[in-house]
């Protein structure tokens, strides 16, 4: 993403892409690393400049996740079997398979670019991994149990996209839904240094999840569900 944040600031038109064959510093939210090895997965990342309020710029994680179950779903036989996890994660088998990155630089409320980086694991192994990585990622070829052609779920990644940006102003927040594992479960977030917890109840136009909790509604804008 550093690489596609410099372009950007040099004047990079949009939908630049970055791609890494790895990453030594891939990263996810609250400053994560990302498990990168070489050669078996997708790391991305894409310039974009869209006409959007900052309020707003959640849409393009909920696009980028939205997009990876698109490309996904190519192979059929996995449909039933993914979910979104809020806020940015793409859940196979109830494990980790996709993250979402949103990036983004603004004037007063005026936004320059946005930088969406998604990592997939599409034939990742795990051998090497730490072991909180092996129990809670996955990748397509492990939920397949056969090597998948990368360029091609690139290719269904990159055009999935396409079409989701497309749609543009049009709030993705109900397609995002229907496919939130989290809504109506009992959660736990950690959001900041507080922990809540509650009933997952609905996602707000902008991203931020609707936490029912013993001291009644409690909105979200920022945190990750440690459980569920």
């Amino acid at each position: 993403m550093d690489v596609c944040r410099a372009f950007a600031e040099q004047g990079a038109d949009e939908g630049l892409v970055v791609l890494a064959d790895a990453q030594t510093a891939g990263r996810g939210r609250a400053g994560r690393t990302w498990y990168s090895p070489h050669g078996q997965s997708l790391y991305l990342s894409i310039l974009l400049r869209p006409d959007l309020h900052p309020r707003r710029i959640g849409w393009l994680t909920m696009l980028g996740a939205l997009a990876v179950t698109d490309a996904i779903s190519q192979f059929s036989i996995l449909n039933s079997r993914f979910k979104l996890k809020w806020p940015n994660d793409v859940l196979l088998n109830g494990k980790k398979v996709a993250g979402v990155l949103v990036e983004s630089s603004f004037t007063g409320d005026r936004l320059d670019y946005a930088v969406l980086g998604i990592g997939l694991n599409v034939n990742t192994r795990f051998d090497d991994a730490p072991e909180d990585v092996r129990l809670r990622a996955t990748s397509l070829c492990e939920a397949l149990g056969q090597e998948v052609d990368r360029q091609a779920v690139l290719d269904w990644l990159l055009a999935a996209f396409s079409v989701r940006y497309a749609t543009l102003p049009a709030s993705p927040v109900a397609d995002y839904a229907r496919q939130l594992d989290t809504l109506g479960k009992q959660v736990r977030l950690q959001a900041g240094d507080e922990i809540v917890e509650g009933k997952a109840a609905r996602v707000e136009d902008d991203g931020a999840l609707v936490v029912m909790t013993t001291a009644g509604e409690r909105i979200v804008t920022f945190g990750d569900v440690v459980s569920a």
